[in-house]
């Protein structure tokens, strides 16, 4: 019996510094790697990356949705629409949760960019770094564009939005690495439940619009409140 009462003892003890030792080498790891990539200099194919960090934010997003239906149609842009607000609502409420602040970037003139993208501010509703929205709306169109038919290098529009994003400095690894988790499951969960989206009906969006509005409201209030307390 007291063999046992002491196994138990440590399996207790042994167990939450285990899970804490696995989460600090692993926060490690995803420092290192995106300084990796933020020390990156690619000269002028900064040009060929800033559409991914650009066209699945709230400014880039509808045209993006255009190019979507134009490459996978109806069906595509359905499905992508009804991913986005899942994907949307489970993103805004992740960064609420776990707070977590934007990487540094490099000194300045210690790495050089041609060009530049706006980061997010604290006070902002989508300031929190973890996950990330545009990479969870880049992975949530190309999975409903690969998902509808269009073709199984889609998959991979959720990678560079999100390579795009840590390289001008937005972002941690991890943050994307959730983000496209988070986007890609949606879009599979919308097609899984839509026949790929082939059952999908115009007013299906309409009809997840009034939830998708009054739960993103409520989430960006938690979140302002949020940051007030933390001042």
């Amino acid at each position: 019996l007291c063999m046992r009462a002491l196994g138990l003892t440590l399996r207790y003890l042994v167990g939450p510094i285990a899970v804490r030792t696995m989460v600090a080498v692993l926060l490690d790891a995803d420092e290192r790697c995106t300084r990796a990539v933020h020390r990156l200099e690619l000269g002028r194919l900064d040009y060929a990356v800033l559409p991914g960090a650009l066209l699945f934010g709230w400014l880039g997003i509808g045209p993006s949705l255009l190019g979507t239906f134009a490459v996978g149609g109806r069906s595509a842009l359905l499905t992508a629409l009804l991913a986005l607000a899942v994907g949307q609502v489970t993103n805004r409420a992740l960064k609420v949760f776990v707070q977590r602040e934007r990487p540094q970037p490099p000194a300045q003139g210690s790495v050089q960019r041609c060009c530049s993208v706006n980061i997010p501010g604290p006070e902002d509703p989508d300031g929190a770094s973890f996950p990330s929205g545009d990479t969870m709306a880049a992975a949530a169109v190309g999975a409903a564009l690969a998902l509808s038919g269009a073709g199984p290098w889609w998959w991979a529009l959720g990678a560079y939005a999100g390579f795009a994003r840590v390289y001008f400095w937005c972002h941690f690894v991890t943050d994307v690495v959730c983000g496209y988790g988070v986007g890609a499951g949606a879009a599979l969960a919308v097609a899984s439940l839509s026949a790929g989206g082939a059952k999908l009906e115009w007013w299906h969006p309409l009809l997840a619009t009034p939830p998708f509005v009054l739960m993103m409201k409520a989430l960006k209030r938690l979140q302002k409140r949020t940051h007030e307390r933390s001042r």
